[in-house]
């Protein structure tokens, strides 16, 4: 899968249908009451949506995949795959409801309540006009305030189709973007030859906020699971790790936003790098953390990287598969000092990951409102914060379809306040997709950011082209002997 800007992802003249779930003639009629309460990530997200409705803010978020179905369009057969993705995972059919004593009730329709209602949106004549509209729609229709919460269309041509969907983020991650384009293709595949599809069950996302809740109902703020927090804080002076750059942003307000992707190395550069991240024994991401904060080093003069990283919720079987928001965020921290190399710094690096893993449980939400109550009736972060975010798609369904396919998912934000970084390994090499701040210093400030993690790759991956050469702050270089794996990595 690609990760792009709505504006890359390469829509085609063409026949669009859309579909929707079919409301009762009451909505709510249609949803019934659940004794499952939604999880923390929600009733964050949606307590910030209705911040934003109290202050008039007309901004825009949404979540969105598309990808390619090769040949002519069986339709009812896209339409029954549809139906059971929205039928397998439980979420898709929730609505949430504010109870009075402050609480966040999931209400679901029940699977056999499902139907959806197509919509013949009738034959568009360009590129841009089919993206206008998606994007209008998505733009008008995705609200965490509504229901419901997604919509889903195809554009029909000739010899191929392109599916797409708009989600709100309070239904979903970045990385269930994949299992709904593997849900779908292999359903229509199996219902275009007229075959039955397996009926897999995913474990529903309801479930996970409901044993997330239980656990962690009676956390405080001087509870032993928050002990690496507090450390954070102690080290950092707060618990949102700044990041060290002047972003020409003023705390508190939201700008215009800026979402680009770039490729940072192709397949070939990126497999070289990766060898070399395993000659240290850590894996790519790992091996890419400590690059960025190399590069941070070298631009801003910062001694110490602290940043805050999202992790995956998804080690319980249960959830493998499941279409949900499995993220926490975590805070990293390790030294990145004038003079260190890249062996020093990436196993500075390695350690601060496994120091983390400790509270990697912790509902990233619970210890805002314990830790930093303060900040907590903000419906964003209070300034501008250091973010990393690195997926790796090779290890993903799907990944060996990636030239037929063409997936792509799209993080689709009208207004931003902060500059937010995702590296993205696939078939096709490494990228970094990013979402800032359209402003003068801050478009400044990640231009040259990138430009010199883009250096820092390029001249390691000659340093190891040349014997295992390793650079250091400002360009000087190891002898291959010192570059050699040492017993703690």
């Amino acid at each position: 899968m690609h990760q792009v800007p709505f504006e890359q992802a390469g829509f085609h003249a063409g026949h669009i249908h859309e579909w929707r779930l079919r409301p009762a003639a009451n909505t709510l009629a249609a949803l019934s009451a659940s004794d499952r309460p939604a999880s923390y990530n929600q009733e964050k997200h949606f307590a910030a949506a209705v911040s934003a409705r109290q202050e008039h803010a007309a901004e825009d978020y949404w979540l969105a995949l598309s990808f390619r179905i090769p040949g002519q369009l069986d339709l009812p057969a896209l339409e029954a795959a549809l139906l059971l993705f929205v039928k397998r995972h439980e979420v898709l059919r929730c609505g949430f409801e504010q109870l009075m004593a402050g609480d966040l009730r999931c209400d679901v329709m029940p699977p056999s309540e499902v139907r959806l209602a197509r919509t013949d949106v009738g034959h568009l004549a360009s590129g841009d006009a089919v993206m206008a509209h998606i994007q209008d729609t998505f733009n008008r229709e995705i609200d965490t305030l509504s229901w419901p919460l997604f919509m889903m269309g195809v554009v029909v041509e000739a010899s191929q189709a392109t599916v797409y969907m708009g989600f709100d983020h309070i239904l979903c991650d970045a990385l269930s973007l994949v299992f709904a384009v593997d849900d779908v293709q292999r359903d229509y595949a199996a219902l275009a030859a007229g075959l039955r599809p397996s009926l897999e069950v995913a474990g529903s996302y309801l479930d996970f906020g409901d044993v997330q809740r239980h656990r962690y109902s009676k956390l405080t703020a001087d509870s032993p699971e928050l002990d690496d927090w507090r450390a954070f804080i102690a080290d950092a002076g707060d618990l949102f790790p700044r990041i060290p750059l002047d972003l020409g942003i003023e705390a508190g307000r939201m700008y215009p936003a800026l979402n680009s992707t770039v490729r940072l190395l192709d397949d070939a550069e990126a497999q070289a790098f990766e060898r070399l991240c395993q000659q240290r024994g850590v894996k790519l991401f790992i091996g890419m953390l400590a690059v960025v904060g190399m590069a941070l080093r070298d631009i801003s003069g910062a001694q110490v990287y602290r940043g805050f990283l999202p992790i995956s919720e998804r080690k319980d079987p249960r959830w493998r598969k499941s279409f949900g928001w499995f993220v926490n965020m975590l805070a990293i921290r390790f030294p990145i000092a004038d003079g260190m190399t890249f062996p020093e710094v990436v196993e500075g690096a390695q350690r601060g990951f496994q120091q983390l893993l400790s509270s990697a449980d912790v509902p990233f939400v619970k210890v805002w409102e314990l830790l930093a109550p303060q900040y907590f009736h903000l419906r964003t972060w209070p300034f501008p914060v250091n973010f990393f975010s690195f997926l790796d798609y090779r290890k993903l369904p799907g990944a060996d379809m990636l030239d037929v396919w063409q997936q792509k998912s799209m993080a689709e934000a009208s207004h931003f306040n902060t500059g937010n970084m995702w590296f993205l390994r696939n078939a096709e090499g490494l990228f970094l997709n990013s979402i800032i701040c359209d402003v003068p210093k801050s478009v400044d400030a990640f231009a040259r950011y990138r430009a010199a993690i883009t250096s820092t790759l390029e001249e390691l991956i000659r340093g190891s082209v040349r014997g295992g050469v390793t650079p250091r702050s400002g360009g000087a270089v190891l002898s291959p002997t010192a570059a050699q794996p040492s017993s703690s990595s």
